[in-house]
């Protein structure tokens, strides 16, 4: 009886271990691993298991074997054992009751402990996988190459952007991230798809100033405006030749220099085409230290403004808006403004 129980147990305690460790495994987020192994107790261990779970079919397999191995000598010397000991009307009973053992004892319970409570379990696992590992590497060797063989030319398909985007709101959903981290994760992920057209400042909206006016005649407007960064035009406002800002304005006034055109202290604007992606003019922007452009319809005319604040604020997916803004959504003063052209809202 004695052998009996300790075969019993010996294949319910390893098989569950197997169960616990392949939950980790699977469970365990790359991110905690890469936040582990940046410094603390615990790098060693997860640069490790960062390795194991970056090549996970060589654990897996190394558990599987040794899951298979107890499961199966396990209800077999046990059986053998219980056909001598026990009594036949008990054989059935036994059977029934080692078949539930395994099931909850050997796979639901410590599958379920693995995935809740990965955090404990990861850094507890990862010494004796290694051990399993090596000790099973000749069996490992002939199911690795068996695999291959069945694998060959197939490559592990990239994570796609719409896996990313559903694991930023499973995130939220479990609160490990907030909202507003989620949304931020899907507007830079949808920047790419999305045109200047659409988040540009509409041409009916868009304050410019005309390029002869002085500095002096200038300045009480932008400081009513609130603006850093004005166009200006030469003719009409269909021929934008540069822009001004705010300080070189200031600084003509107290240089005594109130009487220049504004053509002489404007600074070079960038074109861009309507078509072009969000994340294109935001890499552009970033790597040429540009603040500003004017977004050209199919036709050649302005068709609107983009700057680098409204590119912000579609990553963050709300408007800035400081205390001198008097619209808050210009998308909507130009539709208001086609309605109703003398209402207000310019930028």
């Amino acid at each position: 009886m004695g052998i009996l129980l300790l075969v019993v147990f010996l294949t319910l305690g390893i098989s569950g271990l197997c169960s616990l460790f392949e939950a980790t495994l699977y469970s365990t987020r790359m991110g905690a691993l890469e936040a582990a192994s940046s410094g603390g107790n615990l790098s060693h261990l997860a640069k490790r298991f960062i390795n194991m779970k970056r090549q996970i079919d060589v654990p897996i397999a190394s558990i599987l074997i040794l899951n298979t191995i107890a499961n199966t000598a396990g209800a077999t010397i046990a059986g053998m054992y219980a056909a001598e000991i026990l009594a036949p009307q008990f054989a059935v009973p036994f059977s029934i009751l080692f078949t539930l053992g395994i099931l909850f004892l050997s796979e639901i319970l410590p599958k379920t402990l693995g995935a809740v409570y990965w955090r404990r379990t990861w850094p507890l696992i990862v010494w004796p996988l290694t051990m399993i590992r090596y000790a099973l590497q000749p069996a490992l060797v002939v199911t690795q190459a068996f695999t291959k063989l069945l694998t060959r030319g197939q490559s592990i398909p990239p994570v796609t952007e719409d896996e990313i985007i559903a694991m930023a709101r499973l995130g939220e959903q479990s609160g490990e991230i907030s909202p507003e981290e989620s949304d931020m994760v899907r507007n830079i992920i949808e920047l790419e798809n999305k045109h200047v057209r659409e988040i540009m400042t509409p041409r009916p909206v868009i304050f410019s100033l005309d390029a002869k006016m002085t500095v002096a005649e200038a300045l009480p407007q932008v400081n009513a405006r609130g603006f850093t960064r004005i166009p200006i035009y030469e003719e009409d406002r269909e021929h934008i030749v540069g822009y001004v800002v705010f300080q070189d304005l200031s600084a003509a006034r107290t240089s005594n220099l109130s009487h220049t055109p504004l053509r002489d202290i404007a600074k070079t604007i960038s074109f861009i085409s309507e078509t072009v992606n969000c994340l294109t003019l935001l890499t552009t922007f970033l790597k040429f230290r540009r603040h500003i452009a004017i977004v050209s319809d199919e036709y050649g005319g302005v068709a609107g403004l983009l700057t680098l604040e409204d590119l912000i604020e579609t990553l963050l997916g709300a408007e800035i808006v400081d205390e001198t803004d008097r619209v808050v959504d210009l998308q909507q003063s130009a539709r208001q403004h086609r309605q109703n052209p003398q209402g207000p809202g310019e930028r």
